[in-house]
């Protein structure tokens, strides 16, 4: 059988299969045409009745139930064992009637074939597994704050152009988040599922803790602490590698895993939670990548003889023109900006601010 014209003379058990049209046939689907020319090739052909109808039967149980396979050899064992062929009538939806009297067919391929054709034409969205569960990612546009509270109850505020993503099984027995840029960390504690801030390389673990963690485009890392501890280490480090850091300690691990800890000043190292940035000896790294977040303007450095220079400074507000001039002024330094780039250019000879 098949969808293409046929001359008066072909008759329709010298046709092949057309098992499409079949399945559309068994689903109620085939335009009035086409089920006259499955009618007529399944009269013609009861060697392959008996496996279209053992095959339809599996096809409209329940399809949490069917398993294609076994259904294929309950097919096949049935056939061996009942020789002797069934009567039944079968009503479409269309409208349809006709008998089967089925024996042993010989395409099982081509059987399994319209069997799935049949369980995906029967199939409702409902009929589908649901979607797996997916991370949940939260995200902050230039110069954006957000604050998150997570299903725990813990708290993130994040900073300017970051992102946090929760992993889909957080809770669970972990809770385990990604960080991208900066943010600060509120953490309900529980000892029996640990949670931990991945940022790049890093990996800052809780031990019953609020702490910021800020990342700079020069991969480096930073962890203040304001109260409780946290372990400050390489990802792909033991867990007792790094360093534990309590209240009033800073830490930070550099690209190549070190990690240093020194003090710091909580007000400074929190500021821009509230919308203030403060610069204590900060590197140029630090300041642009802030910059970027919090203005979208990329500073391109052109003299080398400044890529290693710390700056001290405090911003609250102010429009990025002014920030860039008192950089400058810090830095003895010219910076030009053109829309959302600004270049930064010794200013040679003149006396460098510190």
């Amino acid at each position: 059988m098949t969808d293409h014209a046929s001359s008066d003379s072909t008759t329709p058990n010298a046709l092949p299969p057309d098992w499409e049209a079949i399945a559309r046939f068994l689903a109620g689907e085939s335009p009035a045409e086409e089920a006259s020319r499955v009618n007529a090739w399944l009269a013609a052909n009861p060697t392959d009745r008996r496996l279209v109808e053992r095959l339809d039967e599996a096809a409209t149980a329940p399809l949490a139930d069917v398993d294609v396979e076994s259904a294929l050899r309950s097919v096949h064992a049935r056939m061996d064992a009942e020789p002797a062929a069934k009567r039944l009538t079968v009503v479409r939806s269309n409208g349809t009637r006709w008998r089967k009297s089925f024996v042993v067919p010989s395409l099982l391929a081509a059987a399994a074939a319209v069997f799935a054709v049949i369980v995906l034409q029967r199939s409702t969205p409902t009929d589908h597994p649901a979607a797996a569960t997916v991370a949940q990612v939260f995200s902050t546009a230039i110069g954006q704050r957000d604050s998150i509270t997570l299903s725990d109850g813990s708290h993130v505020i994040l900073g300017p152009d970051s992102r946090l993503t929760v992993a889909s099984d957080y809770g669970a027995s972990t809770r385990s988040v990604e960080l991208r840029g900066d943010g600060y960390f509120d953490v309900t504690h529980d000892a029996a599922k640990p949670f931990s801030v991945r940022v790049g390389r890093a990996v800052v673990e809780d031990i019953g803790t609020v702490f910021a963690v800020e990342s700079d485009a020069g991969d480096t890392t930073t962890v203040a602490v304001v109260s409780g501890s946290v372990r400050l280490r390489a990802n792909d480090s033991s867990p007792t590698s790094g360093a534990v850091l309590s209240a009033g300690d800073r830490g930070s691990m550099a690209a190549d895993g070190r990690v240093a800890t020194f003090p710091h000043s909580v007000t400074d190292d929190t500021a821009w939670t509230s919308g203030r940035l403060v610069f204590r000896d900060a590197s140029m790294a630090r300041v642009a990548g802030e910059v970027r977040r919090w203005y979208g303007v990329t500073l391109h450095i052109t003299d080398s003889s400044l890529v290693n220079r710390h700056i001290t400074a405090t911003f609250k507000g102010e429009p990025v023109d002014q920030v860039l001039k008192i950089i400058g002024l810090n830095l003895g330094a010219r910076i030009e900006r053109q829309g959302d780039s600004a270049t930064v250019t010794s200013n040679r000879g003149s006396t460098t601010a510190r």
